[in-house]
């Protein structure tokens, strides 16, 4: 009987890529908003490591399967015996792999069998549909868009929701290019993630065509696709920026540094953007993150849109995953951090020469603070608080916080300050050298650190730099990292100064005068230090804060989603209608964690019933993440 278990390389997967591993992928694919459907067909090819390979084990998740079959070297179909394996104990979160069944061609006495095993590669056709269990999809109603003309269509691939578009080997371990045929009736546009190649319209079937590649080897969480009615800005020469109808302009004010970013990492690095063109693509309020990195089409909330261009170190860290991520990649969700902490380490690096030292510097202690919130929402001894986590037999989504991002970064901070700075960004570049189109575990960097750190220093002055870093104990120790990086800025006196006038009611007349000058990421650490410090503060001293600040119509949506977790934290229930109206158009995660954890421990009853009665605007990413809380944190 078939027992199939999770890849010893990756845990979250069930394919075997050690035996069959592909290569190019080829997609083929049209929208039915009616049903809510992606269909199409996806052809692969692979390479065969093992000749004594029986079947091909593929991740999926909710896609309908028909005509599986081998295209031979006359490019002719041969049907193929497979099956949805759904035996498997972690089916809900790892899904019910599509195993194809090779032996089924000798058992047919087919003559193909012996000409598969005599050949290093060979191609799979799979004509699938996806329904509306397949979260890796989110539709919108006409009535959810801006326009309310034309219905929405997004996916989100990351971590491991690719298998719920369509069969592959859904790993970070394995890279592949991509070709791929997009239809759909105008005016609507259909787009993917890779270079445009051609575009025409097809008066037969009256849809227009686009055709793209993808050149460069990706793995599946970066697959990335958009349908609606959009418009594009051009922001320069290699970056632009899609929109719902009517923000592109608006957009391409707000990430006009898009490019100075590239610029700024190319010099950091000392390796060119590989990608050719950079695209920004600004979603619908549903969309559950910041930004999602998908090459050549960098998804965003619409929360960057704050109109001074606040947000912008947003577009720093999607633009910095186009080398630590895209380029050279985690070979496994175990090493999370491997992308998003250098990723951030990247952000701070780009916005220490475009805003500043002491912006920089800022943006850590915001950081550090976000990093403390996390370990202290998981518990100290909680897996998802170490850079190692344990996700077996789970969706990594689950374990979603600023930890790898954060601590990754501080560990990062920490190597850099071994060697200094300008030795760090030598180590970083040879890094991305050696491993590019590559995944990677830790131990790759650890390796160039220590080879650079050797072949620099003489003998004994090398072993004083090495012998004092456990990266072991920075990598797999849960909690809060043992040695405490100190982040200080010239900002925080500033904070400091403006609460001791709130709290001894002293000459806060310029409070707002003040408050508005600031950047957003000082405003945010005037917030947090309040939220750490709720009991110096009563109730009077918050609407004092609320009334002189005007935090209620304050333009920035991290400003706001702060004030409003103070508000509840303080039990503050007639802040509740303007949460509620936030919550209505707001999908991005960073804020839904926050305010519905304060909220439930508030007043768990008219907390759930109001996320029952919204949540269907939320991305099924985030409605699975909050009912999770809601049934953890259950009276």
């Amino acid at each position: 009987m078939l027992e199939l278990k999770a890849n010893s390389e990756d845990i979250n997967t069930y394919s075997n890529f050690q035996e069959i591993v592909q290569k190019e992928v080829e997609l083929d694919v049209s929208i039915d908003f009616d049903n809510k459907s992606m269909f199409g067909t996806v052809k692969t090819k692979y390479e065969i490591i093992n000749q004594s390979l029986e079947n091909i084990i593929l991740d999926l998740h909710g896609p309908e399967i028909s005509n599986v079959c081998l295209i031979n070297e006359d490019y002719e179909k041969v049907d193929l015996d497979c099956i949805i394996y759904d035996k498997n104990k972690d089916k809900e979160a790892l899904g019910t792999p599509l195993v194809i069944n090779l032996l089924s061609l000798k058992e047919k006495d087919n003559k193909e069998y012996e000409n598969v095993f005599n050949k290093k590669e060979i191609m799979i056709s799979i004509e699938f549909k996806t329904n509306e269990n397949c979260n890796g999809i989110q539709y919108l109603t006409k009535e959810q868009t801006r326009t309310k003309e034309y219905p929405f269509m997004f996916t989100q691939c990351e971590a491991i929701l690719c298998r719920t578009l369509f069969p592959i080997q859904d790993t970070p371990s394995v890279k592949s290019i991509y070709k791929v045929k997009t239809s759909i009736s105008p005016p609507l546009s259909f787009l993917f993630g890779g270079i445009l190649k051609s575009h025409y319209y097809d008066s037969a079937s009256k849809k227009k065509i686009n055709c793209y590649e993808q050149n460069i080897p990706i793995p599946s969480y970066l697959v990335a696709f958009v349908a609606g009615e959009l418009e594009y800005a051009k922001i320069s020469k290699r970056c632009g920026v899609w929109t719902e109808k009517g923000l592109a302009s608006l957009a391409a004010k707000e990430f006009i540094d898009a490019e100075k970013y590239i610029e700024i990492a190319e010099n950091y690095l000392n390796h060119p953007y590989e990608w050719k063109v950079y695209n920004i693509l600004v979603l619908p309020f549903s969309f559950p993150f910041g930004g999602m990195e998908n090459p050549n089409l960098t998804f965003v909330t619409p929360a960057l849109l704050a109109g001074d261009r606040s947000m912008s170190n947003v577009i720093g860290h999607e633009i910095s995953h186009s080398w630590t991520g895209n380029l050279v990649t985690n070979k496994n969700w175990k090493n999370f951090w491997v992308n998003e902490g250098f990723t951030k380490f990247m952000e701070r690096k780009l916005d220490k020469i475009l805003l500043g030292e002491e912006m920089s510097k800022l943006e850590s202690i915001v950081g550090n603070n976000s990093l403390i919130s996390a370990i202290k929402m998981y518990g100290e001894d909680s897996y998802f608080t170490s850079l190692s986590p344990d996700f077996s037999g789970i969706d990594p989504d689950d374990g979603f916080s600023t930890v790898p991002y954060e601590k990754g970064y501080q560990f990062l901070c920490y190597l850099e300050e071994r060697v200094g700075e300008d030795n760090f960004k030598e180590i970083m570049g040879k890094y991305i050298e050696k491993y590019k189109y590559k995944s990677v575990d830790w131990t790759d960097f650890k390796s160039v650190y220590e080879e650079y750190v050797n072949n620099k220093y003489e003998g004994r002055n090398a072993r004083k730099i090495l012998n004092v870093i456990d990266w072991n104990k920075w990598v797999t120790e849960k909690g809060f990292p043992s040695y405490k990086m100190e982040f200080k800025s010239k900002y925080t006196e500033e904070v400091d100064d403006l609460i001791n006038k709130f709290i001894n009611k002293d000459n806060i007349e310029n409070a707002k005068k003040i408050f508005k000058e600031w950047h957003t990421n000082v405003k945010l650490v005037f917030l947090e230090k309040i939220l750490k410090n709720l009991e110096n503060f009563n109730e009077s001293i918050i609407l004092e804060i609320k009334k002189e600040l005007n935090l209620v119509e304050e333009y920035n949506d991290d400003v706001k989603a702060i004030w409003y977790e103070i508000t509840l934290e303080k039990g503050m229930k007639e802040e509740i209608e303007n949460i509620m109206n936030f919550l209505k158009t707001h999908g991005r995660l960073k804020y839904l964690k926050p305010l519905y954890i304060s909220w439930i421990k508030l007043d768990f009853n008219n907390a759930k019933t109001f996320f029952d009665e919204n949540k269907i605007v939320y991305h099924p990413i985030a409605r699975r993440i909050i009912q999770n809380k809601f049934d953890s944190m259950k009276k």
